[in-house]
């Protein structure tokens, strides 16, 4: 092969290489960097007093302090690209393989009418905390892929952990969860509602599909239904039981705030913030300021109360 050839190979590549992939979908951004892309000023550490927690014979009482904060101690990916995670910035295609079936991306605009409308997300939890040498240590840890997970691709398989759906599932309860959006969007996420997710709509099903074609929204009702079904799983522990911790299978949302990393970052809110308040230039056409678009990462903040005495 001639020098010529050659050259001529290395230009088509060149080209073929700077434009997008008309056969697949490539998606990068920046990993996660915990410096810069945690809201550290909520964390809003407070030192409430001194405490006294039982314990087992012969000890039978321990002292300690009692502090409250918030931990970011979950981060949720939630993606259209199947096994792309925005948190590393790396992996997943779309190809015409088993991967691009159980990729996600907004239906609206196959929908026969507007009541079709619906966005699927896949979604990855990573479990630990980024706070070293705190007060109150947290041993959740782990981790979920949506992609290995039968329920999160079926809202039908949705129903075996979460039977108590057939409850909510009509239209006088869901028409309740507004009452949940005007508490939410005022700082103040109901606790006695769990089926609600504030302008997020409803938590049932615990499933990747949504209905509602705003694609951050969609993400946000995504990610807090990973968050209620990590809780019911009972892979969280709630850390605001002051001696320790307790497993809540019916959320607490109270007890979390998020806010989104990538593609971008902005300002921390309750569960089910209206996504019309901070979504603006936060998902633009192909890629966003650190990230591209359509994938997302959530950092979720845990709110903690505790006795130094119980870690």
């Amino acid at each position: 092969m001639d020098r010529f050839t050659n050259k001529y190979l290395l230009l088509l590549v060149l080209l073929f290489s700077a434009v997008p992939s008309f056969a697949g979908i490539i998606k990068k951004g920046d990993s996660f960097n915990a410096g810069s892309d945690i809201n550290w000023d909520d964390i809003e550490f407070a030192f409430l007093g001194i405490c006294i927690c039982p314990r087992p014979p012969p000890v039978f009482y321990e002292e300690g302090e009692i502090y409250e904060y918030w931990d970011p101690s979950l981060f949720i990916d939630t993606v259209s690209v199947a096994n792309y995670s925005p948190f590393t910035g790396s992996g997943g295609d779309a190809e015409g393989t088993i991967a691009d079936e159980l990729g996600g991306k907004n239906k609206s605009s196959d929908a026969v009418s507007i009541a079709d409308e619906s966005t699927f997300f896949q979604a990855h939890a990573f479990i630990f905390s980024m706070m070293d040498g705190n007060p109150c240590e947290n041993d959740d840890t782990g981790g979920w892929w949506t992609e290995f997970d039968s329920m999160w691709q079926s809202d039908e398989l949705a129903v075996t952990i979460t039977p108590e759906v057939a409850l909510f599932a009509n239209k006088a309860m869901q028409l309740l969860c507004m009452t949940d959006a005007l508490a939410v969007n005022s700082g103040y996420p109901l606790d006695y509602m769990p089926w609600c997710i504030g302008s997020s709509g409803s938590t049932y099903p615990v499933s990747g599909h949504v209905d509602n074609d705003n694609i951050v929204q969609a993400s946000n009702t995504a990610a807090s239904r990973l968050i209620f079904k990590l809780n019911r799983l009972f892979m969280l522990c709630d850390p605001y039981l002051f001696c320790g911790c307790e497993y809540t299978p019916v959320w607490i949302k109270s007890h979390y705030k998020m806010h989104t990393a990538r593609p971008d970052l902005r300002a921390t809110y309750p569960i089910g913030k209206a996504a019309k308040t901070y979504d603006s230039g936060l998902n633009p056409p192909y890629e966003g300021v650190k990230g591209s678009n359509d994938e997302f990462l959530w950092v979720v903040f845990r709110k903690v109360l505790c006795c130094t005495c119980c870690e």
